[in-house]
This record gives C-alpha cells, structure tokens and sequence, in this order.
C-alpha cells in the first residue's frame, strides 16, 4: 500500500506540464513487524524556474494497512530562491490553530495554521496556483 502512494506521487510528478525534471535525492522503505515506513526527498523544478522540495515520512500499519504522515515539508521557492510557500508539521508553532500543521507564505515567512497536507494535496494546489497565474497573462 505504501508503495502504491509512492507509485502515485511519481506517476503524478510525470503528469505535470509545468515539470521539467525530478531529481530523487532520497527514497528509502524500511519495515518491521508492525508497520512499513517510507521517507523520500524529492527536488522538482519547474518550468517556471521555481522549485519544489518534498520531504514526507510515511507509515503504514501492518495491522489495518492505514497510512499516515508522521513528518512532511513541502518547500516551494522561486527562480531566486525567495520562499514562495511552505507547508510543514514541524512542532515549532504551539499557538497556532491546527498545531502542527502550519504554512510558511512569502520572503517575510508569514505563518497561518494549516491542515494536514499530502503530496499529491500540494501538487494540486501548486498546479491551482500556476494555473492561475497563466490564465492572468
């Protein structure tokens, strides 16, 4: 099942237009009685110039084959490096509604709470956005 979520993340990652190349810097399974776990970090450039960091730990349960997320940062940075977004669960900001799920918006690195977010939820969302942007032009 884990292996599927892997599956689709890539066969989404080839999906897009706006996707010039995946660079797989880490990509690792490890298992045990209990449960399978999958930590990937994938760098993603897009046609654009910006780029997307993916990092996300998953596990899945032996017992009732349910996945979740136990870490995961999505990082998008534009041609110059300058934060465009950043979707993370880091435990760094207690006060926030929806503790830990947080995003990180823009050069200032404003932070709104968030909810928990996939890799294939952020995709959509960066592909809204790019979608956006060129139907503005």
């Amino acid at each position: 099942m884990i292996r599927h979520y892997l599956d689709e993340i890539k066969d989404l990652l080839s999906s897009y237009e706006w996707i010039r190349f995946v660079e797989i810097i880490r990509c690792d399974f490890e298992e045990n009685d209990q449960k399978r776990i999958l930590f990937y970090r994938f760098r993603v450039y897009l046609s654009d110039g910006s780029r997307l960091e993916m990092v996300e730990r998953l596990v899945e349960s032996k017992k009732d084959g349910s996945i979740y997320s136990t870490k995961y940062s999505f990082h998008w940075q534009d041609q110059h490096g300058h934060l465009i977004r950043r979707w993370d669960n880091a435990p760094h900001y207690p006060n926030l509604d929806d503790f830990p799920y947080h995003i990180h918006i823009g050069e200032d690195e404003t932070v709104v709470p968030g909810t928990s977010i996939n890799a294939m939820e952020m995709l959509a969302e960066v592909d809204r956005e790019l979608s956006d942007v060129v139907e503005k032009e």
